[in-house]
């Protein structure tokens, strides 16, 4: 995070953040720093002396921890607010989209022991998901969150200020990724076979241990790399990797692996009855 700490937002007295423009000048704004706690200024003056400012010259806190705190929990309000969230495609399967929310959940607290989620939001349709904020040099919470079998979107606000962060929030992809999204994930299988092309959903283990040992023709639908080199998508879900195995060629290997599985298995057949008239004979001529 490399910006100039301008602290456009602060928490009111009731926990809410309010923005500078929107309470009295000086003390009498009544609001504190989220992170330290201490009494803010509002000052409304020009671009650079516009914005809240520490009341103390005896302030210990870390100004750069006190902003992202302020934009950490500037960040819940927004979503709640709005009920929202643009999030990403999910490996250009589904496309980037907005999502809608009838309840969100937020916690408020910045750096914690336990694995709650920063947001908990849920769906009319009932599906919830979890919203985790991410900043290049701060780690919120002190155990991995467990979003196996759950839908997760980080988001990384690294690159954002108070003042841009909304409209990052609620309109852009970018710096955000599904770390886990059960409902995307259940529905490739079909929407694929929807589309006219039929593709299995293995795990990658799967691949590695197939007998065709054609793992990366049969099991690969191709995605195109920055390089130019082919490569084939492989979809990271609940802790495993999986493949889309290309049903149709995945048929077409199999037949013939077993038609070449029969045919060796009848040249066999054909040398060990040759081996076994040969000791035959042999054993007639010493007779």
């Amino acid at each position: 995070m490399n910006i100039d700490f301008v602290f456009s937002w602060a928490e009111n007295e009731q926990g809410k953040m309010v923005h500078v423009d929107n309470v009295p000048r000086g003390i009498q704004c009544g609001c504190k720093c989220p992170y330290c706690h201490e009494r803010l200024l509002a000052r409304h003056g020009e671009v650079r002396q516009h914005g809240f400012a520490h009341h103390s010259d005896t302030r210990g806190a870390n100004l750069k921890i006190c902003y992202v705190v302020t934009m950490y929990k500037l960040a819940e309000q927004i979503i709640q607010s709005a009920k929202r969230i643009h999030a990403p495609s999910y490996y250009g399967i589904f496309p980037e989209m907005d999502i809608e929310f009838v309840d969100v959940r937020i916690d408020s607290c910045f750096e914690r022991a336990d694995k709650q989620p920063d947001v908990i939001a849920t769906t009319k349709e009932g599906q919830q998901y979890l919203i985790e904020f991410l900043f290049q040099y701060k780690i919120q919470h002190k155990t991995a969150i467990d979003y196996k079998n759950m839908n997760c979107l980080e988001i990384d606000l690294s690159n954002q200020s108070l003042e841009t962060l909304e409209s990052f929030l609620l309109s852009s992809s970018k710096d955000r990724k599904w770390m886990n999204n059960v409902t995307y994930f259940s529905q490739v299988g079909s929407l694929y076979n929807k589309a006219g092309k039929p593709v299995r959903v293995v795990d990658e283990s799967e691949c590695r241990q197939c007998e065709l040992g054609c793992s990366y023709h049969c099991a690969g639908v191709p995605v195109y790399s920055l390089t130019g080199i082919n490569q084939y998508l492989v979809i990271e879900e609940s802790g495993h990797k999986y493949r889309l195995c290309k049903s149709e060629l995945f048929q077409n290997y199999q037949q013939e692996y077993e038609r070449i599985k029969s045919e060796n298995e009848r040249k066999e057949r054909i040398k060990e009855k040759e081996r076994l008239e040969a000791e035959e004979r042999k054993r007639r001529k010493k007779s």
